[in-house]
């Protein structure tokens, strides 16, 4: 037996949720293949174990550079704090928002 998908988001009720204005998808989806830098960072700097985390890690990350194009690793733990990585592998995903924050401003410049 097939059973239903879940809405990722629910209303008061079980009812889906209208998809807010603000809301994005991960970065990557729709560019004929091609990796958002972050992702690809992420896959250069071997941040991804299980995946657990991945999706909310590069989200994360993406919304952290759109504001500050240059963190420090202290802005880099701040901003990732929320997001449980259950493999532990925190310092390579430190670094792979490193390296894609290097690779961004490189790109826009």
């Amino acid at each position: 037996m097939a059973w239903p998908r879940a809405p990722v988001s629910l209303r008061p009720g079980g009812l889906p949720a209208a998809p807010s204005p603000r809301s994005k998808d991960c970065p990557g989806g729709g560019n004929g293949g091609a990796l958002h830098p972050v992702q690809q960072a992420f896959v250069d700097a071997q941040a991804a174990q299980c995946g657990y985390c991945l999706n909310g890690m590069v989200m994360m990350a993406v919304a952290l550079l759109e504001r500050n194009p240059d963190p420090d690793e202290a802005a880099i733990r701040r901003e990732l704090a929320g997001n449980l990585c259950r493999c532990g592998t925190h310092v390579a995903i430190i670094r792979a928002v490193q390296r894609a924050a290097v690779s961004l401003r490189q790109a826009s410049a």
